[in-house]
C-alpha cells in the first residue's frame, strides 16, 4: 500500500526537501532583491548565496539572521560570495 507519511518522512531524513526549502528561501530573496540574489545551495548546514553586487551581498549580511528564522534554519550557517548569475 502507497503510505504517503512514510514517504514524506524518508525523504525528510534524507534531505530530498532540500530543494523545497531553496524555493522557499528564493521567493524571499527575490522579494528583496528582485533578480539580484540566488539561493544556489543548501548542504550540511550551509546556505550559500550568490550575488554579484558587493552592496547586496553586504545587505544580505545584515539580514542573514531575519532570512534563517523565517524559513526556520535554526543551525544553518549563511555563506554568501560575489559571483556572476549565470
Amino acid at each position: 500500500m502507497f503510505e504517503p507519511e512514510y514517504f514524506a518522512k524518508k525523504r525528510a531524513e534524507l534531505g530530498l526537501d532540500r530543494e523545497d526549502v531553496l524555493a522557499r528561501i528564493q521567493a524571499t530573496l527575490d522579494a528583496w532583491y528582485p533578480g539580484r540574489v540566488r539561493a544556489r545551495q543548501l548542504h550540511q548546514g550551509v546556505l550559500h548565496l550568490a550575488t554579484p553586487s558587493a552592496a547586496v551581498a553586504g545587505a544580505l549580511r545584515m539580514r542573514q539572521i531575519e532570512l534563517l528564522e523565517a524559513h526556520k534554519l535554526a543551525g544553518v550557517r549563511v555563506a554568501i560570495s560575489i559571483q556572476s548569475l549565470r
